[in-house]
């Protein structure tokens, strides 16, 4: 089989890594003239080294530690000898998987009437994925965030991550190279993120960038067998998380084509579908009441340690229970 895969972001790149040689022959096609350039916060959380090698020379730290603030008060901590996650170079991470798969780079596809044309030529494909990240989807389904890059002399083992009455969505402090990555995502405008930024905002700003995400759960009309990473929905709602669960995605994608299996039931039994829509409902239950105050609550009241596994997709129905009560399951 010959597999065309449209993206390469993580989850583009890491299909066509899973998929290496192996009996499906696939070409991954990306229309800039580098991977990794979409701005986020280059964490990448624990067991994502199950899945794909994290060359050392793209890791900048390892995450021992988050920190959570509701308004922007402190109000848990947690810190572990053990690592809880990666701060990646992105773009370094996807090059180096990049090398070893066919990526073709400046390659702008379109699919007219079922035909591949890539840069305004025919490609013979039996089979097309679409890993395009928020560029598929509405904005009706995504969320705007903004990010700055500061020279904050910020503990490079450490994450925080801000939650807000005021806010439905979360901002984040992570650890660069340069100093720290700061931003913020939600429902709101982008004036009103950029009034929230400038509260948490320390250091001289260096780069800022925008970007949409997804923020509602797996699309279940895309568990087609044509969809993986974002453009599937594979984004945690509550915090933002994208690059393991696409990644993740894409490891399933790659076992249902190799074994001939229905791409959509395998997602379907998956932790990963399972916990990505479990945080889903925890915002669709926030609109419809016009209200953050369940969130606030287990914020204010759970074990850290819980919001911690929970906030990782790390999570079983009795942790869910001790969180939010058997209403949510």
């Amino acid at each position: 089989m010959k597999l065309a895969v449209v993206g390469g972001g993580p989850a583009g790149i890491s299909l066509g890594w899973f998929l290496k040689g192996t009996k499906i022959e696939s070409t991954v096609y990306e229309g800039l003239d580098d991977v990794g350039k979409k701005p986020c916060a280059w964490g990448v959380l624990r067991g994502i080294e199950n899945y794909v090698d994290i060359p050392k020379e793209t890791i900048y730290s390892k995450i021992r530690g988050f920190r959570i603030f509701l308004d922007n008060k402190l109000i848990s901590e947690v810190r572990d000898e053990e690592t809880l996650g990666y701060i990646v170079d992105k773009p370094l991470f996807l090059r180096k998987l990049g090398e070893k798969i066919d990526l073709r780079l400046n390659s702008k596809v379109v699919l007219d009437h079922g035909k591949l044309l890539v840069n305004g030529k025919p490609e013979e494909a039996d089979k097309v994925i679409l890993a395009t990240g928020h560029y598929s989807l509405s904005k009706d389904v995504t969320i705007p965030a903004l990010q700055y890059i500061t020279d904050l002399n910020y503990d490079p083992e450490m994450v925080d991550m801000y939650f807000y009455s005021d806010l439905l969505g979360y901002g984040w402090i992570f650890p660069d190279p340069k100093g720290a990555k700061i931003g913020v995502g939600g429902y709101a405008s982008v004036e009103f993120i950029r009034e929230k930024m400038k509260t948490i905002t320390s250091g001289r700003i260096l780069t800022q960038h925008g970007a949409r995400v997804a923020d509602y759960g797996v699309f279940e009309d895309r568990l087609n067998g044509s969809y993986i990473g974002e453009a599937l929905g594979t984004v945690y709602a509550v915090t933002g998380e994208g690059i393991r669960p696409s990644i993740v995605s894409s490891k399933i994608m790659a076992d249902a084509l190799l074994e001939d299996k229905d791409f959509g039931k395998e997602f379907r039994k998956s932790k990963l579908h399972w916990t990505l829509q479990v945080h889903a409902s925890v915002i669709k239950r926030a609109k419809e009441s016009n209200s953050v105050r369940g969130l606030e609550r287990v914020l204010l009241r759970a074990d850290p340690k819980l919001v911690v596994k929970f906030a990782m997709g790390d999570f079983g129905k009795l942790d869910l229970i001790k969180l939010f009560g058997s209403a949510i399951l």
